[in-house]
Order: C-alpha cells, then sequence, then structure tokens
C-alpha cells in the first residue's frame, strides 16, 4: 500500500506528460443511486457516476487526498486536469455501487463517514422525515408543536408533501441531535399505512466500513458524530463531537484518521475555533462545500480546501462544469 501510494505521488509530481498548473479540484459527493424522491438532490444515478468516472479516466489526472498532503506540503505544482473524488455522509452505496466502478477505472477515493449511524444503525433525521413526509403514509394533515408553537401543514398532495419537507428541513436543520430525533420520531409516529414507495437510505455498518478501509484505491476520513452543525457547539462540545467520530473510526479501522470534511461543508456550520479543535485533533487537511479549485503554491487555508457538489450530471454537463474550474 505504501509504494501504491509513494507511486501515484511520484507521479502526480512530475510534470511529464502534462503541463504542470497550480489547479486541483475536489469532487464532492454524497450518494450513487436511483432514488424515487431525493427532495436534497444528494444522489448521483449510477449511470451517470459511471459515465463521470469514465470521463475522468481519460481526461484528468485523478490523484489522491494522500497526494494532495503532499503537493501542499512540499508547494508542489499539479499535473493539468488534477481532480479528486471524495463522497459524503456513510451511505452502503458507496461500498455496493460506486466501489466497483472506481475500481474499473483505477480512481481513487476518500470517504467521509459519519459514525452515529455506523454503531447505532440508525438513518439520518432528514431521510427519516422524507420517509414520513413525502412518502410515508401520514394523514392529509400534519400538526405538531415545534418551539411552543402549534404548526400545521396540509398534506392532501404532493405539492403539499414538498413544502411541508422543505419547511421541516430548514426548522431542524438549527436543532440539536436529540431535538430532530425526537421530532421525526413524532412525525413518523402518525404514519396509519405503509405509505408510498420508499428510497433505500441503508448506512455502511462496522464490517462494511472495514471493507472499505482496507480497500487498496479508498482512504477513510473523519466527519462527525452526529452529522452537528459545530457552529451550534462550544468548543469542549465540537471536541467531543470530532474527537468522538476519529476516535471511533481509529479504533474500527485500526489506522490514524487524517483528513476531515465539515458536514454539508458551508462555512456557516464552523466556528473559528474549529480549526484550533481539529489541529489538536492530529488532522492534517479539511475540506468544506466550496466551488473552486485549490492551488499547490501560495497562501493556503489547509482546513478549508474547496470542493464542487457534483450533481446528477450527464457527460457534457460534467466537462463544462471541471472545464470552468481547471482550464
Amino acid at each position: 500500500m505504501a509504494h501504491f501510494l509513494s507511486e501515484r505521488s511520484a507521479k502526480a509530481g512530475s510534470p511529464q506528460g502534462h503541463c504542470a498548473t497550480e489547479n486541483c479540484l475536489i469532487l464532492q459527493y454524497r450518494r450513487v443511486a436511483l432514488l424515487s424522491h431525493d427532495p436534497l438532490r444528494l444522489a448521483v444515478q449510477p449511470c451517470n457516476f459511471e459515465r463521470q468516472m469514465e470521463y475522468l479516466a481519460a481526461n484528468c489526472n485523478v490523484i489522491s487526498m494522500d497526494d494532495v498532503k503532499w503537493h501542499l506540503h512540499t508547494a508542489t505544482p499539479f499535473k493539468d486536469h488534477s481532480v479528486v473524488v471524495t463522497f459524503d455522509g456513510g451511505y452502503a452505496d458507496v461500498l455496493y455501487t460506486a466501489r466497483d466502478v472506481l475500481w474499473r477505472f483505477d480512481i481513487p477515493a476518500t470517504v467521509f463517514v459519519p459514525t452515529a449511524g455506523l454503531i447505532e444503525k440508525t438513518h439520518f433525521w432528514w431521510d427519516a422525515l422524507e420517509d414520513a413526509v413525502i412518502a410515508g403514509g401520514l394523514r392529509d394533515r400534519l400538526e405538531i408543536d415545534l418551539d411552543g408553537q402549534r404548526r400545521c401543514w396540509p398534506l392532501l398532495s404532493q405539492g403539499d408533501r414538498f413544502r411541508a419537507f422543505d419547511d421541516l428541513y430548514e426548522i431542524l436543520s438549527g436543532k440539536t441531535p436529540p431535538e430532530q430525533r425526537e421530532i421525526v420520531a413524532e412525525i413518523a409516529a402518525g404514519r396509519e399505512e405503509v405509505g408510498r414507495e420508499r428510497d433505500n437510505h441503508a448506512m455502511l455498518g462496522i464490517q462494511e466500513l472495514k471493507t472499505l478501509g482496507d480497500d487498496g484505491l479508498i482512504t477513510i476520513g473523519g466527519y462527525t458524530h452526529n452529522v452537528t452543525m459545530l457552529s451550534m457547539l462550544a468548543e469542549p462540545e465540537q471536541m467531543a463531537e470530532v474527537g468522538r467520530n476519529k476516535q471511533i473510526l481509529e479504533e474500527i479501522l485500526g489506522r490514524r484518521i487524517e483528513y476531515f470534511a465539515y458536514p454539508f461543508g458551508d462555512e456557516e456550520w464552523v466556528t473559528g475555533s474549529t480549526v484550533g479543535v481539529l489541529k489538536q485533533l492530529g488532522f492534517a487537511l479539511s475540506c468544506r462545500l466550496c466551488p473552486d479549485a485549490i492551488h499547490a503554491t501560495g497562501s493556503l487555508d489547509l482546513f478549508g480546501l474547496p470542493r464542487l457538489m457534483v450533481g446528477d450530471w450527464n457527460p457534457f454537463t460534467f466537462y463544462r462544469r471541471l472545464k470552468s474550474f481547471l482550464d
């Protein structure tokens, strides 16, 4: 494994065969799945993902996060059209759908994994909310107490259900994990029937994570334990939330976790103390969600590397989006 990484890094650092530039684009995926609902647009269909990986293999210099660290620490320019593939969330389709495609095209990837669902075998709250409100068999009206007020949503039509999901997602995003679980459980308790077709929201289990961790092309990175908005937490709570995630992953995999991704990646999810927490815990790099390229030379925030979230794009759209950052 060490030989494989050093050989790949050496090739990435050599300008032969490519024009040396400073740009590298980190891509963020969440799911590779064909979903019925996907209200947050997290998924890329397997057919489009395969064509995107085929394009990267033929037209780009696809490197790993280990390579990125080497380039940034040595201030070595990237090869032309350098790209990194990452996944967030720890969904099982990374193992069962994406991995075979990555291997077919020899594409390394980093998977940032939260640990609450891994240990407790639960779904994310937004997936449970989708099951209850959009796909579930709720009555034709949803009434619930939120922040001391009685809130009500009609659920007579598909549009009603979509609006209710949007409203509740915005409300719940600003709450703590226990509050999110409690509110979603209360909503789901109103189901009267099995309901409509539900999407598969399966998460990685411990053994499945080990399988990914033993994969020669895949690196496991840290997230948070509960996918918590770190800006809501004081520094000691951030330390506990991120530290617990790192500790669990390292105990399961038996190796050090060096890379971190901010959940959902937006700057408002972190505070000024968050970077200090990551440094104290021994992370080398971290990624946020920001449509920009990274540079090997000059001033760079190693704990705020930008990433581009990839949509369910056909190959031409994929090409156009990458071209705007790499050319």
